[in-house]
């Protein structure tokens, strides 16, 4: 990192937990800039072991991530040298961060990616003054809204597990982030934002609370409806997880009990209370949804080790196998991410 360079801000968290509305907000700031999902380490963590960091970086920048970014492959390959071993690749996350931030004349750069809850150990160790964001929203409200995602699951189960592994993952580094609740972002924002800023050292500028009319531009993260909702303006949820049933809200209660005590949720008051064998019941009832979800993204996952796999008929259907039910809330296709430049090697 460059001497007179600030740390790098990660923004992470479960996927619906509001770190879409905290990128923008940030990105409304004069000096900083905030990627949309590059997943760096997400996609180093498919890669095959025993390449070297230019191998690598020739898969990653045929990923989906990376094409989203809108930025020349060969600008990022020539920060890496052919030698380069594996665990120096993250300069050439810093290279593709540095220049996407120059893009919208930012000094500043980050990202946000909430998978990045799995590689924290890995993204101190390359930036160790990092400014790490944690995003937490109520796991009610996160496993509810995961339902309807095409790439999540239409299991409670699966979505419950996906939020405590989240927060496990976390929890090691829980001195070295901030963690900033979704709830107290939309009812205060103003000293919540106050906080985020002090915690990266930045000044603060009143253009936080005003992010739609401070986005980047059209071009700076796929359009897909339930981004797009972030950037519009910063509401609560229109989708209300009280409106789920006893027994439901008391299962994701269960499931997700360790998180609803660290983050200081408190149980729903019902008017009946489901039995212990109901409970049970609507736990097995869920199960083989959320076994078919694991078998299909682990397959996907397999899949697009491989930089040709990306365009695959295999891989579309797998990702549109992921939920099926989630039509019914964003039907028809997800765009495809920018064409690859001309000439590029698919064969990594």
């Amino acid at each position: 990192m460059r001497a007179t360079e600030k740390p790098p801000i990660f923004v992470i968290g479960t996927g619906r937990s509001g770190t879409t509305l905290m990128r923008l907000m940030l990105c409304a700031h004069p000096r900083i800039y905030i990627s949309h999902e590059a997943s760096f380490y997400v996609w180093d963590a498919l890669y095959a072991r025993g390449r070297n960091a230019r191998d690598f970086l020739r898969y990653y920048v045929q990923t989906f991530s990376f094409r989203w970014l809108g930025i020349d492959p060969t600008d990022v390959l020539r920060s890496v040298d052919a030698s380069c071993p594996r665990d120096k690749a993250h300069q050439a996350f810093t290279a593709t961060m540095r220049l996407k931030a120059a893009q919208y004349n930012k000094p500043r750069w980050g990202d946000k990616t909430p998978s990045h809850t799995a590689y924290l150990r890995k993204i101190f160790a390359d930036y160790p003054d990092a400014r790490v964001i944690h995003m937490v929203r109520d796991p009610r409200g996160v496993v509810m809204s995961l339902s309807r995602m095409p790439w999540a699951s239409d299991s409670l189960v699966a979505n419950s597990l996906f939020c405590e592994t989240a927060r496990a993952q976390v929890e090691p580094f829980k001195d070295r982030v901030i963690e900033v609740k979704l709830e107290d972002l939309l009812a205060e924002p103003r000293a919540t934002m106050q906080t985020v800023l002090d915690f990266v050292d930045e000044p603060w500028d009143d253009a936080v609370l005003n992010h739609s009319a401070h986005l980047p531009d059209t071009a700076d993260m796929p359009p897909f409806e339930w981004l797009e909702g972030a950037a519009r303006e910063r509401s609560a949820p229109k989708a209300r997880w009280q409106d789920l049933s006893a027994l439901d809200i008391r299962l994701i209660e269960y499931l997700n009990r360790k998180g609803m005590k660290a983050y200081g949720y408190k149980r729903a008051v019902l008017d009946t209370e489901p039995s212990r064998v109901a409970m049970i019941g609507r736990f097995l009832q869920e199960l083989p949804e959320a076994l078919r979800f694991a078998f299909c993204y682990a397959r996907l996952g397999w899949h697009i080790r491989r930089a040709e796999a990306f365009e695959s008929p295999l891989a579309k259907r797998l990702l549109a196998a992921l939920n099926p039910a989630a039509l019914k809330f964003y039907p028809g296709e997800m765009p495809d991410p920018p064409a690859l430049k001309p000439g590029w090697e698919l064969s990594v």
